[in-house]
């Protein structure tokens, strides 16, 4: 079949809208959210026909996908400057719209088109404050949202894949958006000059400032902050222009490496979720599992999801998902197997996703990541990978009303994500640190003890939340019974009055490390946990450098890593202590409350060694205060992922093994009178011993069960 862009000599065209009678029903603005879906990127490749694009999206329906999430790309469909053809990406939505499917498009804006001479290729990230890029950009947004704002298929703009900058960041454009966020924070340069170094006549003398080592460390903060608001201040006014054309149409935004420290980086979830409707995130397992075994991949898979459920405005999406093999691009090779694909979707399923999306349907056919990344084969054939969607995809479609309706139980514990130590972390120690320079694994000392305390937890089968810093200050904490402050170096004046008021109404707190060492701008004034030292009733009298692990019980653990904080001897109720008797680690009353501290890196620990009984020094407190949870797993090996739901008088656990065979067993809420498997309908029998009912099932190696509870016999 001739190529349509041949065909129309490159002349832009009008949308070639199937007819309305060979249509799917048309769904109403916002219906992507409506329902729990899966879907899958549709990669335009070059040599594409009409024809193989339909034929696709009745692979994909069969499947049954119903979200198709799109590049468009700026170079695909204006070659030539002024010379628009949409040719693919017609055919994509008329297809779409054909076979009941949802288009999610992603708007590249911030990608410039080969004629412009200002990019090697696409996914640059470029800088659209750049006064030569913007007008193009406003043209760009203009035709794609004025074609598809109306058509059937339509279902949500993506601002920008995997938001972020590229570039030095020391252009003149940038600069002098830095001058304007300075201005905004300081009000004057005289105010400005009190705090940094290099001292100013204006703003717009600022330039970038120099990190690492002896630098000025105030002006490096500020750039840091700006850097997050600067990209939020982007995906803003791609919103705008959406807006200008689309009012009040749904947007999203799907920032990558919730693993790492995206504030950091210039990625802020928290600054991202101000300017979106939704969140999500990328999560392929061969680029961002590298500090995980196969056996952590449920782990890992969950810390993502908690962490984008608890960031995003309301709904929450797995924007990209690893569908298929990685050869040359990812950080190591790797397939998902079809049972890891099945254990993912139905892990964001119990977890409340409202969509799960594959990178991608069928491989690119050429360039990087040709041949790769495929869900099903280069022409759709089925594959494991697609099979076992289908099953869940099948499944959860029979239990549609439940799953559109239900919600994760609540937690009894969060995480503090401490940003602000996250942004003094990224130019106090550079990723690796002592370890690298001795040979070990590099270590980073904020996201790391993130990730072991949440480990920990998930171990214990116990559900929490991430709270983040500005949510702390506003009093969030007092929705929980536990708050974890897993190394949490840097803490502001506000956080530590919010903590302080969490832990007088009686909440417990658990921390370890160098907590509460600095504020927010790095200043410190003693030694941890500085101004909470009354919480917790005592101070660090100092810190020993640990090169090796060190039991912290003197019974032979190795539970302590990095530092041995020095607890003072004679502090009240000691939890544990070394073989000199001094404590390591402590419970102390405040208030109605308490706070527990252990004396070096537990959390980090636990995340390197998988130590059950440090395992339990964690979660301890966490499972205490989740005991009343109206569902919850009371029988089971660590290695069994449990997510719980509720919706009206149904409940559901979710169970994924990713370890050997064993039995687990479910305490589901007082009036339940049945309990069904959804994947095989078998009915499975509840045990009541008094107000509680137990129903207990036997889990292959790598297998899931779902089992549904209702009140009603």
């Amino acid at each position: 079949m001739t190529n349509r862009r041949e065909f129309l000599g490159g002349l832009a065209v009008g949308p070639l809208l199937i007819p309305r009678a060979a249509a799917a029903a048309p769904e109403q603005p916002g219906s992507i959210l409506a329902k729990p879906r899966f879907g899958a990127e549709f990669f335009l490749n070059n040599g594409e026909t009409r024809d193989g694009v339909f034929h696709h999206f009745s692979r994909m329906a069969d499947t049954g996908l119903t979200i198709a999430r799109i590049f468009t790309i700026w170079d695909q469909i204006e070659r030539e400057q002024g010379k628009w053809d949409f040719w693919g990406y017609d055919w994509i939505y008329d297809a779409a719209a054909q076979n009941g499917i949802l288009v999610a498009n992603t708007l590249c804006s911030e990608d410039p088109p080969g004629w412009m001479g200002t990019a090697p290729f696409y996914h640059q990230w470029a800088d659209l404050s750049n006064p030569k890029l913007r007008p193009y950009s406003e043209i760009y947004l203009d035709k794609v949202v004025n074609r598809y704002k109306g058509h059937p298929a339509h279902g949500v703009w993506l601002l920008q894949n995997e938001p972020g900058i590229s570039g030095p960041g020391t252009e003149p454009f940038v600069m002098a958006e830095f001058a304007r966020w300075l201005q905004a924070k300081y009000g004057t340069v005289a105010n400005l000059n009190k705090v940094w170094y290099k001292q100013l006549h204006a703003f717009e003398e600022v330039q970038i400032p120099q990190t690492g080592g002896w630098s000025d460390y105030a002006a490096a903060l500020d750039y840091r902050r700006f850097r997050c608001d600067h990209l939020a201040d982007q995906l803003r006014w791609i919103k705008s222009q959406i807006y200008r054309y689309h009012p009040n149409s749904l947007t999203h935004g799907n920032p990558p490496g919730v693993l790492s420290n995206m504030p950091g980086s210039g990625r802020d979830l928290w600054k991202i979720k101000q300017v979106v409707d939704f969140l999500g995130t990328s999560i392929h397992a061969s680029h961002h599992f590298g500090l995980f075994g196969r056996e952590d991949f449920g782990m890992a898979y969950g810390f993502c999801c908690d962490l984008v459920r608890c960031a995003s405005p309301a709904n929450w999406w797995v924007t990209e998902l690893q569908a298929g093999p990685t050869m040359f691009t990812g950080s190591r090779h790797l397939n998902p197997t079809g049972g890891e694909i099945t254990r993912w979707l139905w892990d964001g399923m119990g977890n409340g996703a409202r969509g799960i999306v594959f990178w991608l349907w069928h491989p690119r056919t050429e360039g990087n990541e040709g041949g790769e990344w495929g869900l099903a084969g280069p022409n759709g054939e089925p594959t494991d990978r697609t099979r076992a969607t289908q099953a869940v995809a099948r499944a959860v479609k029979d239990h549609e009303d439940y799953f559109t309706s239900a919600k994760p139980v609540p937690a009894r514990a969060a995480i503090l994500y401490d940003r602000d130590a996250m942004l003094l972390n990224s130019i106090d120690h550079s990723a690796g640190g002592a370890a690298a320079a001795r040979g070990g694994p590099a270590v980073d000392e904020i996201m790391h003890p993130l990730i072991g305390c949440y480990k920990a937890l998930h171990r214990a089968h116990v559900p929490a939340d991430f709270l983040e810093t500005g949510e702390l200050e506003a009093g969030a904490a007092s929705r929980y019974r536990v708050l974890y402050l897993p190394n949490c170096y840097a803490l502001s004046a506000k956080s530590v009055a919010a903590i302080r008021d969490f832990v007088r109404a009686g909440g417990t707190l658990w921390a370890d490390g160098l907590v509460c060492w600095k504020n927010e701008e790095g200043v410190t004034r003693q030694f941890p946990p500085g101004p909470l030292s009354d919480v917790f009733g005592f101070t660090v009298e100092d810190i020993v450098a640990a090169w090796e692990p060190f039991s912290l019980s003197g019974k032979g653990d190795r539970a302590g890593e990095l530092w041995h904080c020095l607890i003072p001897a004679g502090t009240a109720k000691a939890l544990l202590s070394g073989a000199d008797g001094r404590p390591t680690a402590i419970e102390h009353a405040f208030g109605s409350g308490r706070a527990i501290y252990y004396g070096s890196a537990v959390a980090l620990s636990y995340l390197h060694r998988d130590d059950p009984q440090v395992r339990d020094w964690i979660a301890g407190p966490a499972l205490e205060a989740s005991r009343d949870l109206p569902l919850r797993l009371t029988e089971g090996p660590a290695m069994v992922s449990f997510r719980a739901s509720q919706a009206g008088e149904r409940s559901a656990a979710v169970l994924n093994n990713w370890g050997a065979a064993a039995r687990a067993t479910v305490q589901f809420p007082a009036g339940t009178q049945s309990v069904v498997e959804v994947l095989s309908g078998a009915n499975v029998p509840v045990r009541r011993t008094g107000a509680t009912v137990e129903a207990s099932v036997d889990l292959k190696e790598g297998a899931t069960a779902v089992l549904l509870g209702t009140n009603r016999s």
